[in-house]
């Protein structure tokens, strides 16, 4: 993912606006970890999704993933973690992976039908509930133009960042959420993980259409 960098010091003025609503108010002063970008560019997720296999990211650090998908919702996750057993409603959809071997570390997918406020008001109004906690606020770019929002911070020791953005038509919001021990992990979850959720925009939590008709198609996220 590439990132546009937005941040301010405590007492500068927020970013303005969207039609979205929301307000990102006072921007905290950044430690020395969330100085720095951790986003590094990466078309694993693409690849992923279309092979439907388990692949191995080139460079030194890689994340082995394997690609999920149960009908609603397709995902990237490190091959070995453990995927938890989680109901949700209709109109969403979740999926929860954890390294069992490093709790700590664990990614979450949800997908939610109406998308409601914008990716940029869902991800202010977070940083908001973190009350003093320092934070990073950006947009990110996915491949294809796709804009995103991410949203950094540090809380008990465990290194988090939530990535906001919608899909398809009409929009279904999408929320992934990573945690890691370190920065290092982190980063190697936010290069390699978001950009591979992606919700069935027809997927049965999503559509009214009868399932068992086969003269009706799934279509597999673009």
């Amino acid at each position: 993912m590439a990132r546009a960098r937005t941040t301010a010091s405590e007492g500068a003025a927020a970013p303005a606006e969207d039609a979205g609503g929301g307000s990102s108010g006072r921007w905290r002063q950044l430690p020395a970890w969330l100085r720095h970008p951790v986003v590094r560019g990466g078309a694993v997720a693409v690849i992923a999704l279309v092979v439907g296999i388990v692949i191995a990211p080139g460079g030194p650090g890689g994340l082995v993933l394997r690609s999920y998908n149960d009908g609603n919702l397709w995902a990237l996750a490190p091959a070995g973690w453990k995927k938890e057993a989680l109901v949700t409603p209709y109109g969403s959809a979740l999926a929860s992976f954890v390294d069992e071997g490093k709790a700590a570390d664990s990614e979450t997918v949800r997908a939610s039908d109406p998308a409601g406020p914008s990716p940029r008001a869902r991800a202010v109004a977070r940083a908001h509930q973190l009350g003093h906690v320092a934070y990073l606020l950006d947009t990110v770019a996915f491949g294809g133009g796709r804009l995103a929002w991410l949203l950094q911070y540090m809380l008990g020791g465990s290194y988090s960042a939530i990535v906001e953005f919608n899909a398809c038509t009409p929009a279904i919001a999408m929320t992934v959420t990573l945690t890691a021990s370190s920065e290092s992990a982190l980063a190697r979850e936010l290069d390699e993980l978001p950009e591979g959720a992606e919700p069935v925009c027809d997927g049965p939590a999503f559509s009214s259409l009868d399932r068992a008709d086969l003269a009706i198609p799934l279509h597999l996220p673009s």
